[in-house]
């Protein structure tokens, strides 16, 4: 079968609902190599709620080739809201096979959706690929700085279900080499490099804003290390007047965090807001700081990349993929909050090397991470799915890919 023929089922988690313009989503540049639909629990209550431009066509939205299928997963209440979810995942999973063939089932995630993808692998007899987005072994231990005896057994679930998924599978994707290394069972199912997609076109240059600030974004915030961060800049605030600190995210359980901040009046909280402002925000840091316990591959180190900003991360899961200490950025040991602050003066007093730094990482992530080099390598996973190997014929593909519209090379 040729690769612009064949049929994918994504099955995502949610809940965010798909982007405006489709553009900013994988799935407009995977119609150059495939076709096919979308699972998407979504946030909303009632179709009431559902944003305006996805009204008249809900529950299904277009993008490219593919076709989202929204569930409104809120309507139930937290205990049932997982099971609610996986029913739908095979129900409408089954129903969109019925109506033509799916080759190939990709589940983002081992749990509700790996194991949905696996039982539909069975029932339908299509490929199955299994994203990795995480640390597996990681799970759960770092969600919340109290982890305890329930975190214990939410993360021995998970390994169990990890292997056993992992095992079902025909390929892991991998967002980086070495992401399942401490798992010997796996070490021999075919693998994949493709990172969680990012539209790093879209992230405008804009240079330094004023006055200066350091950013750190994400959820939750144990996880992303932003009390780590909170306490590196405590140590050389009265030495930058001028800098600010600002958290951007979901903080439902901040308390511990303004405790932190409560004598600083630069460190700044910031809500979480669509993907369009908070590239805005990522393109006009000062620095941008990734003080993570845990990560994979986080998209907004791409995004900071193509904004050109000097990044500053702990070295920990995939990050080393994409920053090179030194060349493009700057790596420092997780929890280490004296090398943190010692990075961030060394960065705040050289303006050359934060230019340089942004400069390198906006060369490296616009020529190997952006929206088409993931179709590439999305292909050429489809390919080693599909026959066994990683030689297939890829020019004429290549070809239709590049040529897709987009928003240029900005």
């Amino acid at each position: 079968m040729g690769m612009t023929t064949t049929r994918l089922l994504f099955i995502l988690p949610g809940w965010v609902p798909p982007a405006a313009d489709p553009l900013r989503t994988r799935f407009h540049y995977l119609s150059a190599i495939a076709e096919g639909d979308v699972l998407l629990p979504v946030w909303w209550r009632s179709r009431d709620q559902v944003r305006p431009d996805l009204r008249e066509e809900f529950p299904v939205h277009r993008a490219g080739k593919f076709s989202y299928h929204m569930f409104l997963s809120a309507r139930f209440p937290g205990a049932l809201r997982k099971l609610a979810v996986f029913l739908w995942y095979l129900r409408r999973g089954l129903a969109l096979h019925r109506q033509q063939k799916i080759d190939v089932i990709v589940a983002y995630g081992t749990n509700t959706t790996g194991m949905a993808g696996t039982i539909l692998k069975w029932l339908t007899n299509a490929k199955l690929i299994v994203e990795i987005p995480g640390v597996p072994e990681n799970a759960f231990r770092y969600d919340k700085p109290d982890a305890g005896f329930r975190t214990s057994v939410k993360h021995f679930f998970a390994d169990l279900i990890l292997l056993f998924v992992g095992t079902a599978s025909d390929c892991l994707e991998l967002f980086y080499p070495w992401q399942v290394k401490k798992y010997p069972r796996l070490q021999k199912k075919p693998k994949a490099i493709v990172w969680d997609f990012a539209a790093i076109r879209y992230v405008e240059f804009i240079g330094e804003e004023h006055p200066p600030y350091i950013l750190c974004a994400g959820y939750p915030w144990y996880t992303k290390g932003m009390d780590i961060a909170i306490r590196a800049f405590r140590r050389i605030a009265d030495k930058y007047p001028e800098v600010e600190l600002r958290l951007m995210g979901y903080f439902p359980d901040r308390q511990v965090l303004e405790e932190l901040s409560s004598e600083c009046p630069k460190i700044k909280f910031m809500d979480a807001r669509p993907n369009e402002e908070a590239l805005k925000v990522i393109a006009g840091c000062t620095v941008y700081v990734l003080a993570s316990r845990t990560e994979g591959l986080p998209r907004v180190l791409l995004e900071a990349m193509a904004g050109g900003r000097p990044i500053i991360a702990s070295n920990v899961g995939g990050v080393a993929h994409c920053i090179r200490d030194g060349e493009n950025g700057l790596l420092f040991s997780a929890e280490n909050i004296e090398e943190l602050a010692e990075k961030i003066s060394q960065l705040l007093n050289d303006p050359e090397l934060r230019e340089r730094l942004g400069r390198r990482g906006r060369e490296r992530v616009m020529s190997e991470f952006d929206e088409f080099a993931y179709a590439r390598q999305f292909q050429k996973m489809l390919t080693l799915v599909q026959t066994g190997a990683l030689d297939g014929n890829l020019k004429v593909e290549n070809e239709t890919i590049a040529a897709l519209p987009g928003p240029g090379n900005r």
